[in-house]
């Protein structure tokens, strides 16, 4: 498990070694943060990926997290921003 910042209890960027980890790491964390920012390898640059975007998505969703957004992080990584969803009321 590497965790790159935690800079508050609101944000923290996380880069998984494998999908299965990501899940443990979702599990545990997705009510202590605000926000999870999962990074991922560009496929041109892992062979194999250690998680792809899709599998990434995939764990969030299962845990009922969202994703919104992406940025990059520099030529080989970019990261995917993860929250919890909103309940929403029906009338």
């Amino acid at each position: 498990m590497k965790i790159l910042s935690k800079a508050d209890k609101t944000s923290i960027f996380f880069e998984p070694r494998n999908a299965e980890e990501l899940s443990v790491f979702f599990q545990v964390h997705k009510e202590e943060y605000h926000e999870i920012w999962v990074v991922i390898t560009k496929k041109e640059y892992a062979n194999p990926q250690p998680v792809s975007f899709d599998e990434a998505v995939n764990e969030a969703v299962m845990m009922g997290l969202v994703d919104s957004k992406t940025k990059t992080l520099n030529e080989q990584k970019y990261s995917i921003r993860f929250t919890k969803r909103k309940n929403k009321k029906l009338k």
